[in-house]
């Protein structure tokens, strides 16, 4: 008694997008074309039932809000070198990622001076790209998250 028990409908959660509350279903987004269903948002076809619901899921709202959970930065002489097939394990990594949590999503790459910046709608997603590439490719990396945020910065280097 007295444990926490994930994804209760209505406890308290320091995620701005978590709601609280279930959705009818059928429920769809519109933007992804994720689907509510049994309490989650899955990745299946969109429903036939003219009744369904829109919503727009989480993912989509924080895309909307441009308000990333996690930043990847990535940088170097080397990154520069390697740059498409480093790129292609970080699609890799979200797309096993969506295999299991769809609404673990990149929401944009953007190149800025010296550094490309990956934005995710999850921190883990966000770990988890820096450690592939960190394992593909070695170089430094750091994983800074705040303690009053959940806003990860995973940074990856490598100069050769």
């Amino acid at each position: 008694m007295g444990e926490e028990r994930r994804g209760d409908v209505g406890h308290e959660s320091k995620n701005p997008y978590y709601e609280g509350k279930k959705y009818k279903e059928p429920t769809f987004c519109p933007s992804c074309e994720l689907v509510y269903h049994e309490g989650r948002w899955v990745d299946t076809s969109k429903p036939e039932d003219k009744n369904a619901k829109e919503a727009l899921c989480p993912a989509c709202r924080r895309r909307r809000d441009k308000n990333p959970e996690g930043l990847v930065y990535l940088s170097g002489s080397y990154f520069d070198e390697h740059k498409e097939e480093i790129l292609h394990i970080a699609k890799n990594s979200a797309e096993r990622a969506k295999e299991t949590r769809p609404l673990q999503q990149i929401m944009w790459a953007e190149e800025e001076s010296e550094t490309l910046e990956l934005a995710t709608t999850n921190e883990h997603l966000a770990r988890r790209i820096g450690k592939a590439i960190a394992r593909a490719h070695d170089g430094d990396l750091e994983i800074k998250s705040g303690e009053s945020e959940r806003r990860v910065r995973v940074y990856w280097v490598r100069e050769d």
